[in-house]
């Protein structure tokens, strides 16, 4: 999936292999494209502060994104989906072939985008920035949320605010429930029932979930723990293999700008 996603990477096959074709672009922003490979996979999507667009040709096959306990499909084979900052979203992919191009960047969204992820119809083509990427955002048709939780509770949603605004501090969760005005246990057994994963687990994500990003642009691996919020180079590789089942090393090689 894309450099700038977090629990996929185990999941979906493009982060494991050599893309098909990867260019960092003059804004830093990291243009990507991949076949998709048939097979049945489902993968968390992650964002923390950077974002992603991926624009799909399919051929054959299916992409889902389940919106609580549905399933939300696209309604043609060209389409394209915007995953807008600290956003959370589940995909399940059912056999697809076809291509993908992604752009992952850190540029400032539009206000009217931020507020969830959004499937929306659109051309195929290949976004030159990320201003580009913005005004074909814009430009979709039937578009609609595929936010993955929608009907969480008042609570879990404070509490996933409260961890996105601190992630870089990396905020005991015993603090974020106290400030919610819940115990720790409460905190962690609503949250998991919302977005099917502990407020813990969501932290490691979020704060792992830029570095590939950083990775693809060719910043040091110390840099880049240091600055998504890891003083302890180790306990940052530690994190990033559990969340994305590889190396910040072999990541930041298969990751590297290059074209087809």
């Amino acid at each position: 999936m894309s450099p700038s996603s977090s629990a996929p990477v185990s999941k979906r096959p493009p982060l494991l292999q050599a893309r098909r074709g990867t260019e960092l672009l003059s804004d830093g922003s990291y243009l990507f494209e991949d076949e998709l490979a048939e097979g049945l996979l489902e993968a968390v999507v992650i964002t923390c502060s950077a974002w992603l667009l991926e624009l799909y040709e399919l051929k054959s096959g299916a992409v889902e994104f389940v919106v609580d306990t549905k399933k939300t499909c696209p309604a043609n084979n060209c389409f394209g989906v915007l995953y807008p900052p600290f956003s959370l979203t589940r995909v399940s992919l059912q056999n697809p072939r076809g291509h993908v191009v992604g752009i992952a960047a850190s540029v400032e969204l539009p206000p009217e985008l931020l507020s969830s992820p959004v499937l929306f119809d659109t051309s195929f083509g290949y976004p030159g920035s990320a201003a580009a990427a913005i005004d074909l955002i814009r430009a979709g048709t039937h578009r609609q949320s595929v936010e993955a939780c929608p009907s969480a509770s008042l609570l879990s949603r404070k509490a996933k605010r409260l961890i996105d605004e601190n992630h870089l501090a990396y905020p005991a969760i015993a603090r974020i429930a106290e400030r919610v005005g819940v115990s720790h246990a409460h905190l962690s057994r609503q949250f998991k029932k919302d977005f099917r994963m502990s407020p813990s687990e969501y932290l490691r994500r979020l704060r792992v979930a830029d570095a590939p990003l950083r990775l693809a642009r060719g910043e040091d691996i110390i840099n880049v723990s240091l600055d998504v919020g890891y003083n302890d180079l180790s306990r940052f590789y530690k994190q990033f293999r559990k969340t994305t089942n590889t190396s910040p090393g072999v990541c930041k090689t298969l990751l590297r700008p290059r074209r087809s």
